[in-house]
């Protein structure tokens, strides 16, 4: 009896660990397919450029910069005033202290949506609007729901929060769009194939039939 139960329970550990397989197996296949079929399309956020298409449309996104913190005097002392003569006091101890500025900390001054094509990421917020031409890109990376790009145009870099949910189907189409760029889709496609092989080969085994 305490064998069947162990048998069991181990046939239905394999059973989850092929259905957790197979649903990654499928998400990745899904992508691969993406990358060696589409090529962007139109858009209805942005005014493209000729020879520019459309790789991601992302909603609700937050436009993040550095501001500072209200900042507060430290060390200032009003001192202790004393009656001197009737209406006059003096006052001592008294200090003026010094300002301290206050602390850099991430602040969303915009929200709107990003617009990945093969050119170039755009955000378009109701205030505010950034573009970060493919052409002058120095780099990117990635943070928790965010990226932040830096081009040689503008001195501060770029940051752009979509939230983390969305944070895997943004990089992919960020990818996407940049192999398109580059011109080097097969290299692209090719990685993620070879990707796929591996997960494959690392495939559970079935459960064994009662």
């Amino acid at each position: 009896m305490f064998k069947a139960h162990k048998e069991r329970k181990a046939a239905e550990a394999q059973a989850s660990a092929l259905a957790a397989w197979q649903s990654e197996r499928d998400g990745y296949a899904a992508l691969v397919e993406t990358a060696r079929n589409y090529q962007g399309e139109t858009s209805s956020a942005l005014l493209l450029h000729a020879g520019e298409v459309q790789f991601a449309s992302v909603t609700n996104c937050a436009l993040v910069e550095e501001r500072k913190g209200p900042g507060t005097w430290q060390g200032q002392s009003h001192g202790v005033s004393i009656p001197v003569v009737a209406g006059v006091r003096y006052r001592v101890g008294a200090t003026k202290g010094h300002f301290v500025a206050g602390e850099q900390h991430p602040s969303a001054i915009d929200h709107g949506e990003m617009v990945i094509t093969n050119v170039r990421v755009c955000f378009l917020g109701s205030a505010q609007t950034r573009e970060c031409d493919f052409a002058k890109l120095l780099g990117f990376s990635h943070g928790e729901g965010f990226t932040t790009f830096s081009v040689s145009n503008r001195q501060k870099p770029t940051t752009v929060y979509y939230g983390p949910k969305a944070a895997e189907w943004v990089h992919f189409r960020l990818d996407l769009a940049l192999a398109h760029f580059r011109g080097d889709v097969a290299d692209f496609v090719g990685a993620m194939e070879a990707q796929l092989a591996t997960l494959d080969a690392g495939r559970p085994t079935s459960p064994a039939a009662p």
